[in-house]
């Protein structure tokens, strides 16, 4: 029979292992704890470096027709606003690559993902400013004119005066997300492949009305020798300030304030106009040598 001494004592052996056995468990518990500890602020200290250094290159696509502030060749995006973003962060020792990727939609689900850094003018949303920051000032204002042969139709004013005539404009130009869809359902509108085959038409009277934005139609009535013939009505199309969009899933920074600023000289100092009208030709060039006459 064993006594309480001898019970007591054939307990020691077992109450140390396990006091061990704890002390084990404590310091690999301690020691994993305090690895996972390292690992975390390695990760969080990664992702701080990562966020505040400066990205030494960025990827930019747009809009595929809005010449000529912005619009692509199929393989590139080109433009007004392209050049003078890239003339802004190649200053700042960034190297920009242009990319061509089709349809707007395209190219702002690309931008909220991160595929693209960078639309160097788009329309500004509430639904966009989740996932893209955009810099101040607007890049540019998007007008578009209604233009009619001079001394005929003076009494367009209004969308639904147009329903009665017959229209044209190029082929793929977006006249805002409202107008389009009015056309779509209400007008008869030809959509011209050639971007200067409307005011061909308008000319000998094939149609009533021809839309354009402000700068195309002023720079194909002054090549055609048209200055004279048209007039433009009252009728307001669409008009949208066009911001420099950066995706909030860059994972560098970019020097916004000195864009900011860049971009504003330009626009003040009339620098913007000039590279906008050196575009207007240069897209002219395009559309006359990619498109069929």
């Amino acid at each position: 029979m064993i006594n309480g001494l001898e019970c007591k004592n054939s307990l020691d052996p077992l109450r140390q292992g396990l006091l061990f056995g704890a002390g084990q468990i404590s310091t690999r518990l301690k020691y994993i704890l305090l690895s996972a500890l390292g690992f975390t602020l390695l990760l969080v200290m990664d992702t701080v470096q990562g966020k505040s250094r400066q990205c030494d290159h960025v990827l930019l696509a747009g809009h595929p027709n809005l010449p000529p502030i912005i619009w692509g060749d199929y393989q590139k995006t080109l433009g007004a606003a392209p050049e003078l973003v890239s003339d802004i962060l190649t200053r700042e020792g960034i190297q920009v690559d242009s990319d061509y990727q089709g349809g707007i939609n395209r190219v702002l689900r690309k931008l909220q993902s991160g595929e693209i850094d960078l639309n160097p003018a788009m329309v500004r949303t509430p639904e966009l400013e989740d996932k893209v920051h955009f810099i101040e000032p607007p890049i540019y204002t998007q007008k578009y004119a209604v233009l009619v042969r001079k001394g005929k139709h003076k009494d367009l004013n209004s969308w639904d005066d147009l329903k009665k005539l017959l229209g044209v404009t190029p082929k793929g130009l977006s006249l805002g997300t409202e107008f389009d869809e009015y056309a779509r359902k209400n007008l008869r509108l030809i959509r011209t492949f050639h971007a200067r085959q409307g005011l061909l038409m308008l000319n000998v009277g094939r149609v009533d009305y021809a839309i354009y934005p402000d700068t195309q139609g002023d720079l194909f009535m002054s090549l055609l020798d048209f200055e004279g013939r048209f007039e433009k009505a009252s009728v307001d199309i669409a008009s949208f300030k066009l911001y420099v969009g950066i995706s909030k899933k860059l994972d560098c920074e970019l020097p916004l304030k000195s864009l900011s600023e860049q971009l504003n000289f330009m626009l003040n100092s009339g620098l913007a106009d000039h590279t906008v009208n050196d575009n207007l030709y240069k897209w002219m060039d395009f559309s006359l040598s990619k498109r069929p006459r």
